[in-house]
């Protein structure tokens, strides 16, 4: 049945003026007031009636998405087809810039060179988040000769905001200064590295000085720390080649390595709580029971504030080579699956380069031999040529000997000849006067 109602629902209704209609008109003319209605069925029930009349009744106006598509709307029509075909393709192309990771600052650098090997927006300030830590264990690291010191919490250590990352140390509780080092690396304690800078510089604005003293000695000259923690705040910055330069510094100390590689460390019993504490490495790269696990990291820092999104810089050795990978405003888990996917681009660069160096220093090698017997071929050659040549003109010279001899016995038997002539001559000379003088008498 009709309902009046859902009629005057329509968004047309109070323009539509019908006289005395019976049900199946007000029905048709209702379905081509509805936004979705054919008005063409209007025109036909009303006789000649125009398409401009059937607008003027129910109030509406021929608009450009509700006219008919006719031959001269087609290349409009092409336009928009194409548009919105084309637009969330350039979208997911701009988004595919890099669809090896996703951070937004990333570098690799050679911790044995210092090197840097591959980065993008390497050098863009960006927040650090709880990364700064690695300068604060730095430091530490620097100026505590004994390890086994006692770090003491006063109030002014405990003093961090509510969202911080914590260990729920007690104003008077102390622990060593290994221990602090494993409470600032592994579940990343603000409230620890705050009482570590007190207990190395007395205060924590003390501390920061050297702090940024320190990132300028080592090159890290678009660094900026305001606390040892890595807590938001203004005017903190650092860059990926800064972060990773402060990385390798601290591999100088065996121990650091050792810190950032352990995934659980027990935290013995204080003088303010009598059980241990367990403490869990928040470095996803370096725990098995994880997706993100990998072979080859061998620690690192993470890090995250909503300013600063997700941070991490990580240690990684395959073979003989060492990298440093830093990562910096990354989505969540990000800063883990780019490291992996940097840390074996590079590693595959490096050994794609050894190997074809060992290649080329083997074909090197391989052309040298046979040069080296080529020109053995072509000494003896020349030894041999130089036999013949001397062999040749030893023959020469007893051939020549041999008719310098010849000649001479020629001439020899030449003047042999002569005298036995001369011999003969003056025999018969002799022999004629002889007789002519016999004759005579």
């Amino acid at each position: 049945m009709f309902h009046v109602q859902s009629f005057r629902a329509c968004s047309h209704y109070k323009n539509i003026q019908i006289c005395e209609p019976d049900f199946s008109q007000v029905r048709e003319i209702f379905d081509a007031a509805c936004p979705k209605a054919r008005k063409e069925k209007i025109r036909r029930r009303c006789g000649n009636i125009s398409r401009k009349d059937v607008h003027s009744l129910m109030g509406t106006r021929p608009s450009g998405l509700l006219r008919r598509v006719t031959p001269r709307n087609y290349g409009v029509a092409f336009i928009i087809f194409i548009f919105m075909v084309l637009l969330p393709l350039s979208i997911s192309a701009a988004n595919d810039d890099h669809p090896l990771y996703q951070s937004a600052s990333v570098l690799v650098m050679c911790a044995n060179s210092g090197d840097v090997l591959y980065e993008t927006e390497g050098y863009t300030l960006r927040y650090p988040a709880s990364i700064t830590k690695v300068m604060t264990a730095l430091l530490v690291l620097e100026y505590v000769q004994d390890l086994e010191e006692r770090v003491v919490f006063s109030y002014h250590s405990l003093d961090i905001p509510y969202y911080a990352s914590r260990m729920w140390m007690h104003e008077g509780e102390s622990i060593s200064v290994l221990e602090g080092l494993y409470g600032i690396m592994l579940p990343s304690g603000n409230e620890v590295a705050r009482a570590l800078a007190e207990h190395v510089s007395g205060t924590v604005p003390a501390f920061v000085n050297r702090m940024n003293s320190r990132a300028a000695e080592l090159g890290a000259l678009n660094t900026r720390f305001i606390n040892p923690c890595g807590l938001p705040g203004d005017g903190q910055y650092v860059t990926a080649y800064d972060v990773a330069l402060i990385m390798r510094a601290a591999l100088q100390f065996p121990v650091f390595a050792d810190i950032i590689s352990t995934v659980y460390f027990e935290l013995q019993p204080t003088n303010m709580y009598d059980n241990t504490r367990l403490l869990r490495n928040t470095n996803r790269l370096i725990r098995t029971d994880t997706d993100e696990y990998d072979p080859f990291v061998i620690g690192g820092k993470t890090g995250f504030t909503n300013a600063a999104q997700h941070t991490l810089v990580s240690y990684a050795r395959r073979g003989n080579y060492r990298l440093i990978v830093s990562v910096l405003y990354a989505p969540p888990l990000a800063t883990f699956t780019d490291t992996t996917a940097l840390a074996n681009m590079v590693f595959d660069m490096l050994e794609t380069a050894e190997r074809e160096a060992a290649e080329a220093a083997a074909r090197i090698a391989e052309l040298e031999r046979q040069a080296a017997l080529e020109a053995l071929r072509q000494a003896e050659l020349a030894a041999e040529l130089e036999a013949e040549k001397l062999r040749i003109e030893a023959e020469l010279a007893a051939d020549e000997e041999l008719a310098t001899s010849q000649s001479i016995s020629t001439v020899d038997a030449m003047i042999t000849v002569a005298l036995v002539l001369l011999v003969v001559m003056a025999g018969l000379f002799i022999l004629a006067v002889y007789q002519w003088k016999v004759r005579r008498r």
